[in-house]
């Protein structure tokens, strides 16, 4: 080193070694102790309440697409993309060719168990009409034997060989009672029976009816088809079952749904019903409103946002599914919290959050705090701190703990007569 610079090292060394020395970490020149001037501020207790513009994804509030129940070919299809619909208006028309053999065959077996059961009905109106007969054939038989036992106690007024036909007719026609009532108890057995068949029939047939009617495809609501992938003579079929395309999509644009992730710190805030704006790109400088109507009531791991639903009456169209929006989302504290300008917190290399307090005696403490939200270049703190308290406009490293200061208050922020 050159002899000419030594005087200025050394002199430097001795500053530096003097500046060590000193107690308080104040700054000594020429053997005078210096306290420099830091711009201060005060902590400020006020309610957070700002708006936050968070992405929103429109989507229609019922989106369908439609498959058959059954599997056919499209005989006539009456809607194409952009077509308005009507609920319950006829859009698509089926044929199966199969279905409607499998329909005639139930037919057929209803018609046979029906011709059954009226032919085993009027079995048992055979059945009854001999019963009837039957008995009455028993019941004069019965008397004349009665009268003709009755004379055989004379005797020799009636010859003994004649009482006993009698009384084997009047045996015979017991047995041909109890035969008629046998017959009538079988046929209506199998007029339960068959009851039972056309019932099964009936309903059998109803379900093939009913696939009938699957085969003319309607509206499921007030909307617009916005996608068609089929055209007439093309099969279609159930959706899982087979590599089918849904016939066309409907959905409902005149109620749309606003979706959009909130973060989880205002997660709190969401109140079921609010009123919130969103804009869309499509009307650069026009506003929309919502109403929170769905929370998703869990967060998204990755983003840690739960997905919030806004829905918007849309009865002109103006806005359509899939559009940009930007969800104007109002972030609102229910309880004032403390504040200071951004620059006031800083971190060191050790992820410590700090402020640089200054305190009754003008010496300079390091307060540890949790940084919170933002609003108007100010930021929440949560910490060992109260409204009034004065920190440095500009947190800093260099402001050690003890040290002496002067405290230079901004000019919003200065202190009256009987502050300190």
């Amino acid at each position: 080193m050159s002899r000419k610079f030594l005087p200025v090292a050394f002199a430097l060394m001795f500053c530096a070694s003097a500046l060590h020395g000193c107690t308080k970490q104040e700054i000594v020149v020429d053997d005078k102790v210096v306290t420099p001037d830091v711009p201060c501020t005060k902590v400020v207790q006020q309610t957070l309440a700002r708006i936050d513009q968070l992405p929103g994804e429109i989507r229609a509030y019922q989106d369908v697409q439609v498959y058959p129940k059954v599997p056919g070919f499209i005989q006539w299809i009456g809607v194409d993309r952009g077509s308005k619909v009507k609920s319950g208006q006829p859009m698509v028309r089926l044929v199966a060719p199969e279905l409607k053999a499998q329909t005639d065959e139930f037919k057929a077996k209803t018609e046979a168990a029906i011709g059954r059961l009226s032919e085993n009905e009027s079995k048992i109106s055979v059945a009854r009409a001999t019963l009837k007969e039957a008995q009455a054939q028993f019941a004069g038989d019965n008397d004349t034997y009665q009268r003709t036992k009755d004379a055989s106690k004379v005797p020799g007024v009636v010859a003994p060989n004649d009482l006993i036909v009698l009384e084997q007719k009047v045996q015979a026609d017991r047995e041909k009672i109890k035969a008629c009532e046998e017959s009538i108890k079988a046929a209506q057995n199998l007029v339960a029976a068959d009851k039972n068949t056309v019932q099964a029939a009936k309903k059998a047939s109803a379900n093939y009816q009913d696939m009938e009617d699957y085969l003319k495809i309607n509206a499921p609501f007030d909307g617009f088809v916005t996608e068609r992938n089929m055209h007439v003579g093309s099969f279609v079929g159930p959706r899982g079952q087979g590599a089918y395309p849904p016939i066309v999509t409907v959905q409902q644009l005149s109620l749309l749904r606003i979706i959009t992730p909130v973060p989880e710190i205002d997660v709190g805030g969401v109140t079921d019903g609010a009123k919130v704006e969103f804009t869309v790109s499509t009307h650069p400088g026009e506003k929309f409103v919502g109403t929170v109507a769905r929370l998703g009531n869990y967060l998204e791991q990755k983003t840690r946002t739960m997905p919030v639903e806004l829905n918007y009456e849309n009865p002109d169209w103006r806005i359509l599914p899939g559009m940009f929006c930007e969800v104007l989302w109002p972030t609102k504290r229910k309880n004032p919290t403390l504040f200071v300008p951004d620059s006031a917190v800083n971190s060191t290399s050790t992820l410590e959050t700090f402020v640089n307090k200054i305190d009754a005696n003008d010496e300079v403490q390091w307060v540890k705090v949790k940084r919170g939200q933002t609003m108007n270049s100010m930021t929440e703190v949560f910490g060992d701190l109260k409204p009034g308290d004065i920190v440095a406009l500009k947190a800093d490293d260099a402001l050690r703990p003890k040290r002496k200061v002067n405290p230079v208050m901004a000019e919003a922020n200065k202190p009256q007569a009987g502050d300190r």
